[in-house]
């Protein structure tokens, strides 16, 4: 801070302290970036070391957030567990709301099989149209 003196007139002085408040804000967005993104680093980091947690093996490697609801609220059970056969034997679950559709369902279904495939085999195209004419959902 610029201390007043007899020999600097007012309106110097007003120009002193207006080219300091503008380097004090200039310093402070360079040092909010930089905090901005030691903060995303270490949420990131926070973020892999949980989803590596056998316990959360059922959030998916890049969650949304409501991937991230439907699994609190099946946990707080107002959500449930669908588990889906496929013929070769193979099953796989989802986790869906008690008031999902079978829209919501089948997009569900396309994300997990999605996620395996991408996983497994790296991208592969799946003709959802005629999986959805040829197959269609049991309960047993």
């Amino acid at each position: 801070m610029v201390e007043p003196t007899a020999d600097i007139s007012s309106s110097e002085r007003r120009k002193e302290v207006d080219s300091e408040v503008v380097m004090e804000s200039v310093e402070e967005d360079v040092g909010g970036y930089n905090s901005n993104n030691v903060k995303k680093a270490r949420l990131h980091s926070t973020l892999v070391a949980l989803l590596e947690d056998p316990i959360l093996a059922d959030v998916s490697k890049k969650p949304t957030l409501t991937d991230v609801e439907t699994l609190i609220s099946l946990e707080l059970g107002s959500a449930m567990r669908i588990i889906v056969q496929k013929m070769d034997g193979t099953s796989f679950d989802v986790a869906m709301m008690n008031s999902a559709t079978v829209k919501d369902l089948k997009l569900a279904i396309k994300k997990k099989v999605n996620e395996i495939e991408q996983s497994k085999m790296g991208h592969r195209q799946i003709s959802w149209k005629h999986v959805w004419a040829n197959f269609w959902p049991i309960s047993s």
